[in-house]
Parts: C-alpha cells; sequence; structure tokens
C-alpha cells in the first residue's frame, strides 16, 4: 500500500543519507519522498525558504506562511481522496530539519508522548497513527494536519516578536485554525525556531505548540461564604424540639 511504502521511506531516510553515494549526507523526508514514491503529490505552496543571507523577519513570516499552506493543503488532498501522507512527507520534509539537525518538536494535542524526535514520530502527529500504522500513537494521534477528518480551512499566524540570530530565528505568538467542516475558530500558542541548514533552506529546529492557559474558577472569599451561610440559616425552618 502507498501508505506502508510511504512509512518505510521515512524509516529508510537516514539510512540512505549514509549509505546511498550518489545522494548528499543529509537527506531529508522530501528527498527520500520524491525519489522513491513517485506517486506522491506534494504541496507545491509548502515548499521552503531559501534565505540568500543571515535568517530575516521576512523569511520567518515567508515560513509561516508555507506552513499554513501546507496544513490546509494536506486537508485538500485528504478531502480530494489523495495521498494525503505522501504530502504530508514532503511538507514535512521541505519545513521540519529532520535529517538535517535535532528538532525540538512538542505538539499540542499530543499527551502520552509529547515529544517527537523523528520524522516517524511527527508524521504520526499530523497525519494520525493509522495513516501510518504506527501502534505506538494509537488512541492518540488522530492526524492534526486532517483535524480528525475535518480538516483546516485557513490558518493565521499572529507574531507576538520575531528574533533574528544570523543562521537562526526565533518566532512567539499565537496562530488560529479554522475548522474546515464547522467553521469554528480555536487559537493556539507557539514558539517556533528555525535554522539555515546545509543545502541552504532554512527548516523547523523547535516547534512548542500549546492551548492558552485557563484557570481555575476562583474560590469565594470567606467572607462571602459566611454571608451565604448566615442567609442559608436565617431563610432555614426551626428544628423541632
Amino acid at each position: 500500500e502507498q501508505d506502508a511504502r510511504v512509512t518505510t521511506v521515512i524509516r529508510c531516510t537516514m539510512l540512505l543519507a549514509v549509505r546511498a553515494s550518489k545522494l548528499p549526507q543529509r537527506v531529508g523526508i522530501a528527498r527520500a519522498v520524491r525519489v522513491l514514491s513517485t506517486s506522491a503529490r506534494p504541496v507545491p505552496s509548502c515548499v521552503g525558504v531559501s534565505p540568500r543571507g543571515d535568517i530575516t523577519s521576512e523569511d520567518v513570516v515567508a515560513a509561516q506562511a508555507a506552513w499554513s499552506n501546507a496544513i490546509t493543503g494536506i486537508t485538500k488532498v485528504y478531502q480530494e481522496g489523495g495521498d494525503f501522507v505522501a504530502a504530508a512527507g514532503y511538507c514535512a520534509g521541505e519545513l521540519y530539519g529532520y535529517g538535517h539537525s535535532n528538532v525540538l518538536f512538542k505538539p499540542t494535542r499530543a499527551t502520552n508522548n509529547p515529544f517527537r524526535p523523528t520524522g516517524e514520530d511527527a508524521m504520526a502527529y499530523f497525519v494520525g497513527a493509522e495513516a501510518m500504522k504506527n501502534d505506538k500513537f494509537k488512541g492518540e494521534d488522530g492526524g492534526f494536519a486532517i483535524n480528525g477528518g475535518q480538516g483546516w480551512s485557513e490558518v493565521v499566524f499572529r507574531n507576538h516578536q520575531i528574533d533574528c540570530n544570523g543562521n537562526t530565528a526565533i518566532a512567539m505568538g499565537d496562530y488560529l485554525f479554522t475548522n474546515a467542516t464547522t467553521g469554528d475558530v480555536g487559537r493556539v500558542e507557539y514558539t517556533f525556531g528555525y535554522k539555515k541548514n546545509d543545502d541552504g533552506k532554512m527548516r523547523i529546529f523547535l516547534h512548542h505548540s500549546s492551548m492558552p492557559y485557563e484557570p481555575a474558577a476562583a474560590a469565594p472569599a470567606n467572607d462571602s461564604v459566611e454571608e451565604a451561610l448566615s442567609m442559608w440559616r436565617q431563610r432555614s425552618p426551626p428544628r423541632a424540639p
């Protein structure tokens, strides 16, 4: 099956990088998918950014647009009955640094496995454990990029601040996800780190995402409690002797 083949591609990516003499030493997920899965239909709008020099704020914004396009593009491929797993693999290779550097990825909806250090782990989160035939994440990963089947129609980044430091950059803010089925909009907070790799492309090496904090309801003040008890005593009927 195509899904099984793409899973094998991801597992073999690093092995290919070492053994294939005609390929660079560091081969990303995207390169492996293009070489070994010719039936994959990539999402052109999720092509990674290649800064001419040091990473700029404009490069970060462009990379964020590519990430947004990847999420909505994978949804579209899924809804059209296409090979969304291969499309996600292509986008992951373009946008994330797996195979080029360590990647610190802590997704929003991960519970039992909150950290995803490998490309295969990240793919399970984005397309689902079932699609990846990965029992490790069964019951946890429903496929964020396809929103459990409902999909996403829009993703909007709202940067709080971008800090650029030569070949790396950090962005913090929140993004808004629009459910393609219901139209509901959800807000999530993020920190993204970008690094320029040896092939000239900048990719994500840090991705931390979480739901906004919701404080618990405040406990009533002591005087409010005493007032309520006093009113209750006044209204309560007297006990029989």
